[in-house]
């Protein structure tokens, strides 16, 4: 066993919906590897490298209690109390990163006001890390497909403080999730730089506001008519649509990836120097434009 003078102790409890105490080794093996990966990750930020070890399992569902033990740096004396709260942080979202920090600087007997600012920096980058609530949300996905936990404790070992109990129903919250919105350009200028000239998904390409993108055609009609040869497609071929956009954020709120859609092709010209020819769909929308009330609202 790793010596306890800085050793932190730290417990997973899983308890089941029977009276075992088996879990499935897949699952667990899976689930575990981003619990470790969360405490590496943690003590990387720390700047406080570990070895960890674990104790036999034991039963009352199955309980998991890790040894986490220093591996040299001084800089571990102020961070090995703060291990076990930060990972409680974001596997219970039990204290706020404030009282943590609180705790954790509190009578340490620092050389100056430096050197504290910097620890506080360490401690707020990990409680924010994004790669850490990955492997929190990672682990709950996996566990959350297991049926058979009905809830799961974790409890700093250490100070002995409480067993904090999540219950599936709370799952959920831990599991971070993408998010979509989607916009319209309805006087979208796209310049062909490759139509799709047969049947099927394939994209397009184009530029649009300078920039380079791949397109679906969404708009049949015209789709129909370039696969019939209705269009001859040569440099400087531009088409004026409604173009949706569709941009997805990670669970972080960063954009991951954005998809182009074109649903109506208004108008078309073959080049550069000829005027738009108003396609049916696009003489409609100008007629619905130019459209004005006779009299204003209020008018007798």
């Amino acid at each position: 066993m790793l010596e306890e003078d800085l050793s932190q102790r730290f417990q997973v409890h899983y308890y089941f919906d029977d009276e075992s105490h088996s879990m499935n080794a897949f699952v667990r093996n899976r689930a575990e590897k981003d619990l470790l990966e969360a405490v590496k990750r943690v003590t990387e930020l720390l700047e406080a490298p570990v070895e960890i070890e674990t104790e036999a399992y034991q039963q009352g569902g199955l309980v998991e209690v890790l040894f986490i033990g220093w591996l040299g740096k001084e800089i571990v004396k102020f961070f090995s109390p703060a291990i076990n709260e930060i990972l409680k942080y974001h596997f219970t979202k039990s204290k706020t990163d404030d009282a943590i920090k609180e705790e954790t600087l509190k009578g340490l007997q620092l050389d100056n006001e430096t050197k504290e600012l910097d620890y506080e920096a360490k401690l707020l980058k990990a409680l924010e890390d994004k790669i850490v609530r990955r492997h929190v949300s990672n682990y709950y996905t996996r566990i959350n497909g297991y049926k058979k936990v009905e809830e799961v404790g974790f409890k700093n070992l250490s100070a002995g403080t409480d067993e904090i109990v999540i219950p599936r129903s709370k799952f959920k919250d831990f599991i971070l999730v993408d998010d979509k919105t989607v916009t319209e350009d309805d006087d979208a200028e796209i310049e062909i730089i490759s139509p799709v000239l047969k049947e099927g998904t394939f994209s397009w390409r184009g530029t649009y506001k300078e920039d380079r993108i791949d397109f679906s055609m969404g708009d049949s009609k015209f789709k129909t008519e370039v696969i019939n040869g209705q269009h001859q497609f040569a440099n400087g071929f531009v088409m004026n649509c409604l173009l949706q956009i569709t941009i997805t954020f990670d669970e972080f709120g960063d954009e991951k990836r954005r998809s182009y859609s074109v649903r109506k092709v208004y108008a078309i010209k073959e080049n550069e120097s000829v005027a738009y020819q108003l396609r049916p769909v696009g003489f409609k929308k100008k007629m619905n434009k130019d459209q004005r009330p006779l009299f204003d609202e209020g008018e007798n």
